[in-house]
């Protein structure tokens, strides 16, 4: 009875201390403006013999003039690129190409600090054998931090308003000084100039989801679904408040719809183990905590998660082994002796014949 009452005091200590609360950095953490540049591998997209497609475009400033003279890079499905420069009107064309899925990225050969977000584009998708992907340059400031991920075609059609994007911009820098007032007052703009400006929705639904505000977040997110039912970040905000609801079926389905549309997110990763862990779908909860680790940088709380995967299999080595590793990756958190209160109360059960 005593060692039954120690292990359920465990992962009782363990749930108290690290709430879902916590998870809430995944949808605020800024990353590197050379996520700009990133390109992931696409999934192979069986192409027809015989049919070969024209992708072409323009690329243009953020003031919507067109940029000449800039480089055009297309990666294909094995990951080898070919290039071409735009003319003076901004126009660019890749011709012959084989039916499948690219990345297209644009930037100014002449100032670094210019250059397009990563466009996913699937030429099986048209039925001309034409293909058009538009760019935009945007200004990387110094200090500006931009979010990852990989556009796609859809979004390259937005037409916004100039005065939305300046809005959506400002928003962003805001949230990196965390100045949050001015940024959602920033993010209300751009949605108020741009109804279909769901990736200010969907940034907005983060800043909710981090005041605690799940029902107006979970609004934003449904909000910015209906207009791109594929948008990875809306998603995995939708899941984030159906497993706050738990509705852990609900969240389990937005986040493995997110995973497929950006499988390089470890945080998403990590929200999928949990809620499978709390639907006591185990095996599946150890794949996705385990996959999220595999990530650089890696979502090293899954290792707490791991732990109270362990002890509730009552491989409480296992599980005290998932928090020195998290103690290792973290050696200044604050719940520092809790945390290691706890790793040795698993490691006496363990010791237990």
């Amino acid at each position: 009875m005593a060692e039954g009452f120690g292990r359920t005091r465990c992962l009782r200590q363990l749930s108290a201390r690290y709430p879902l609360l916590i998870l809430i950095i995944f949808f605020c953490a800024p990353l590197h403006p050379t996520a700009f540049a990133q390109v992931r591998d696409l999934p192979p997209v069986p192409s027809r013999p015989g049919r070969s497609v024209t992708i072409q475009g323009q690329v243009s400033l953020s003031s919507g003039q067109p940029a000449g003279v800039v480089l055009v890079r297309l990666t294909t499905r094995g990951g080898v690129p070919r290039e071409t420069f735009t003319n003076d009107q901004g126009r660019y064309e890749f011709v012959d190409m084989e039916e499948g899925g690219y990345v297209l990225t644009a930037s100014s050969p002449t100032d670094a600090t210019l250059v397009s977000d990563s466009i996913q584009a699937d030429t099986s998708h048209t039925a001309t054998g034409r293909l058009t992907v538009n760019l935009t340059l945007h200004l990387i400031a110094e200090g500006y931090k931009s979010k990852p991920g990989i556009l796609d075609v859809e979004e390259s059609k937005q037409k916004i308003p100039r005065e939305a994007r300046k809005a959506f911009d400002k928003a962003r820098k805001f949230l990196d000084s965390k100045e949050v007032d001015k940024a959602l007052e920033k993010f209300d703009l751009a949605i108020n100039l741009y109804d279909n400006y769901y990736q200010a929705l969907s940034e907005r639904g983060d800043v909710y989801v981090s005041q605690r505000k799940l029902k107006e977040a979970a609004a934003d997110f449904d909000r910015a679904l209906k207009i791109n039912l594929n948008y990875a970040p809306a998603l995995r905000g939708s899941g984030y408040c159906k497993l706050e609801q738990k509705d852990f079926a609900g969240a389990i389905q937005d986040f493995e719809h997110s995973i497929s549309v950006d499988p390089g997110n470890a945080g998403t990763q990590l929200l999928l183990g949990i809620a499978n862990l709390e639907s006591e779908n185990r095996e599946a909860a150890k794949v996705a905590l385990l996959k999220s680790l595999t990530f650089n940088p890696p979502a090293v709380r899954a290792h707490i998660y791991l732990g109270n995967l362990y002890a509730k299999q009552h491989m409480f080595k296992e599980a005290a082994d998932e928090l020195q590793k998290y103690l290792q990756a973290n050696p200044d958190d604050a719940d520092r002796v809790n945390l290691k209160s706890i790793e040795s109360q698993w490691r006496a059960l363990a010791a237990k014949p």
